[in-house]
């Protein structure tokens, strides 16, 4: 006799329950997500790594330049307008849907606003980069503003509800579909126009998981007075740091693209992908992992947070400054692996480049704590502290020793300002200087093998004992 219709359903609802139940399981061996996120980004970069090697042999440097210059554009117009809105929604004290509301609101009219600039201003744009050819490049690059503006606030409150597992999950898919539309598209056109495909494809990619992966408060537009007095006095301070903070980041590139061929600012582009790889590593480790964990810490008990300060950072941490130091120490090694003749110099680049992320380790965990604190200031100070830094040393570099020299004194902005936040940090009772230590001593470890490695390697060509690649 034939079973009833019903037990499909509920061979299906068992399987749901069993996987659910499996998901309980493991989840506390997956502690704060700090493992995932790692385990995520090393595989990211062991699949940029595969992915650069077919990208490379199919798009010629100068499709990096052009690349290196439209990223650099959309950047600036986004600091400039930065107002903080994902830090302000992780230390926010309740998250409601009423402010939440207005936050995406602000936003959306933010981008928009950008998207205008950056769509009609396209030409003018171009010309100040002495690269007339990609007018229409920045152009079709002004459509990931308005997309982004159109994402649901989902992403964020589930930053600051700690949910790291499964945005690590989408960020692996947003990246897996990104990588594969790159492959396809450069096999077909063989120029920069496939990079730029890719991107507008993520853009969607992620405001589509936005609304259907993650839940979110209502869309509604609204701008509640009370909350735009708050998000005022959060990013007043915010937006003169980031202006900043465009000169710290993008002054490289604008000096490659004026002093230098733009087959060389397709180096400089593909040294910074990888440093960026490992910039966003630290930055998303510390915005999802750490700065919710210390915000929680702070609201609930002010007391222990000098202890979570730096349980929740110290062995994570210093595996990075680790993996840093040998990419400053290694970093011709890396590209001489990763790339053909045509890229050979960009590792130079990508060693200056890693002296910018020392400075970020450092400076990124105590600018999210003191914040948290109440001192939004924090970040300004420290960037007027790099500004200065960067009109002194920058400006003797180049009169000394020429651009290359003021491209290396830009890197060591960064580094400039960490005295100041460790005093920050010790004015608001967090600081361990010998914690501290620690990072510069993993760093300097991690050079030394990563150089070792390099020379070895050299040695080993001049000698004849391996062939040149």
């Amino acid at each position: 006799m034939q079973r009833p219709s019903r037990f499909p359903m509920e061979r299906d609802l068992f399987a749901v329950s069993s996987f659910r139940t499996f998901a309980a399981r493991i989840r506390p061996a997956l502690g704060d997500g700090s493992q995932v996120l790692i385990a995520s980004h090393v595989t990211r970069m062991a699949l940029r790594v595969g992915s650069s090697l077919i990208v490379t042999r199919l798009l010629a440097p100068e499709a990096y330049g052009v690349i290196g210059i439209v990223n650099s554009i959309a950047y600036i117009l986004g600091m400039v307008s930065d107002m903080g809105l994902r830090s302000y929604v992780i230390r926010h004290e309740n998250g409601g849907d009423e402010a939440m509301q207005t936050v995406w609101t602000v936003r959306l009219i933010r981008n928009s606003i950008l998207f205008a600039i950056m769509f009609f201003g396209a030409g003018i744009f171009a010309d100040l980069y002495n690269s007339p050819e990609v007018t229409l490049a920045i152009r079709v690059c002004a459509f990931p503003f308005l997309l982004d503006g159109l994402c649901s606030l989902s992403i964020n409150l589930t930053e600051r509800n700690r949910g790291v597992i499964r945005l690590t999950a989408i960020d692996f898919a947003k990246f897996l579909t990104m990588m594969l539309t790159t492959i396809v598209a450069a096999y077909f056109l063989r120029t920069y126009w496939a990079i730029v495909i890719a991107m507008l494809v993520s853009s969607v990619f992620v405001l589509i998981a936005s609304y259907t992966l993650l839940k979110g408060p209502p869309i509604r537009f609204r701008l509640d007075p009370e909350h735009v007095r708050d998000l005022w006095k959060f990013w007043r301070i915010i937006i003169p740091a980031s202006m900043i903070t465009i000169l710290m980041t993008q002054a490289n590139t604008v000096v490659m693209a004026r002093y230098f061929p733009i087959a060389e600012l397709g180096k400089f582009t593909i040294a910074s992908t990888l440093a960026m790889a490992a910039g966003g590593l630290i930055s998303e480790y510390v915005i999802r992992v750490f700065m919710p964990r210390f915000a929680a810490a702070n609201r609930e008990n002010p007391e222990t947070a000098k202890d979570v300060y730096y349980d929740a950072k110290r062995n994570i941490v210093l595996l990075l400054a680790f993996g840093v130091g040998g990419l400053l120490g290694g970093g011709e090694l890396l590209v001489r692996i990763l790339y053909n003749d045509q890229y050979l110099g960009a590792g130079l680049y990508l060693s200056l480049l890693c002296l910018r992320l020392l400075g970020q380790l450092y400076g990124e965990p105590v600018q999210q704590a003191v914040v948290t604190k109440g001192f939004v200031r924090v970040a300004l100070h420290a960037n007027m502290i790099r500004l200065c830094w960067i009109m002194l040393a920058g400006f003797a570099a180049y009169i000394l020793a020429g651009p290359l020299a003021l491209v290396a004194a830009l890197c060591l902005a960064e580094l400039s300002a960490v005295p100041y936040l460790l005093w920050q940090l010790k004015r608001f009772g967090l600081l361990r200087l010998k914690e501290e230590t620690f990072i510069l001593g993993a760093a300097a470890a991690g050079a030394a093998i990563g150089f070792a490695c390099y020379a070895g390697v050299e040695a080993l060509i001049a000698a004849g004992i391996i062939p040149n690649f």
